[in-house]
């Protein structure tokens, strides 16, 4: 015959049992939630564009055709996020085939033989509204490495725009990014033509880009909703501490504004 303490032994088991699975569900699921997405970058829709002054009389451009690069995106922590990037050189277009062929040929320009990439590592992601950040890194070009910060507008995850009307990007999960950024070539040890040509630099980056496989979480909407509160900068606590940035640089125009 069961006893009143029997029985209330084995509720109080029970109890404590559904306790724990609760505590555990809820551990998994914040670990799940935090985790990174990992994207690559889609070469058909990212471009690299940069411009400069052209004896003050214009600003000209040119831009990088193949860019491959890998991002590492938690939406719910944006300051662990990371950014690692690969640009060929031998893909530069400047619209005039005689200068990218002296660009390239020149040693008083790019050497691809020796440096055949221009590559950006980040460091550091700070947020700077709910959909902006400022991403520190590392730009190298011509073998010479210096610290360069990305302002960064987020502009878009969830599934693919075009998966209710093409079956090709069902279940297809992508992001979209906007940068901007200028650095001085003379850093980089590009000084021919100075000043009739502008030391300095102006780059824009368009990026899409594809997550490799869905997270384990409860509501993916939910985790990736752009119009979401960003953390704040002291997130970054972990982060790798950022390098000293040139600070002599007028700002961008615009440089400063979030997005609406």
């Amino acid at each position: 015959m069961m006893t009143a303490t029997g029985a209330c032994g084995r509720g109080l088991r029970r109890h404590i049992l559904s306790v724990g699975a609760a505590a555990m569900a809820v551990l998994i699921s914040s670990a799940a939630s935090a985790r990174a997405d990992i994207y690559d970058l889609d070469p058909e829709h990212t471009e690299v564009r940069f411009s400069w002054d052209h004896l003050g009389m214009s600003r000209q451009s040119g831009r990088f055709t193949a860019v491959k690069g890998v991002v590492n995106f938690t939406p719910k922590s944006p300051a662990t996020s990371t950014v690692e990037v690969t640009i060929p050189l031998k893909s530069i277009q400047t619209g005039v085939t005689k200068l990218d062929e002296h660009l390239l040929s020149s040693r008083e320009y790019f050497n691809p033989d020796a440096h055949p990439d221009i590559t950006f590592k980040s460091v550091s992601v700070t947020p700077t509204g709910q959909r902006t950040a400022e991403v520190t890194g590392e730009l190298n070009v011509n073998g010479i490495a210096r610290p360069v910060v990305l302002d960064v507008i987020w502009n878009f995850s969830g599934e693919h725009p075009l998966s209710a009307i093409n079956p090709t990007y069902a279940g297809v999960y992508a992001s979209g990014f906007s940068a901007k950024t200028q650095i001085r070539r003379s850093d980089f040890g590009l000084t021919r033509s100075i000043p009739f040509v502008s030391d300095e630099i102006r780059i824009t980056i368009e990026t899409e880009m594809f997550r490799r496989s869905l997270p384990v979480v409860a509501d993916p909407a939910e985790t990736l909703d752009p119009n979401r509160e960003l953390s704040t900068a002291g997130e970054a606590g972990l982060a790798a501490p950022a390098p000293e940035v040139p600070t002599d640089i007028q700002p961008m125009p615009g440089a400063g504004e979030t997005a609406p």
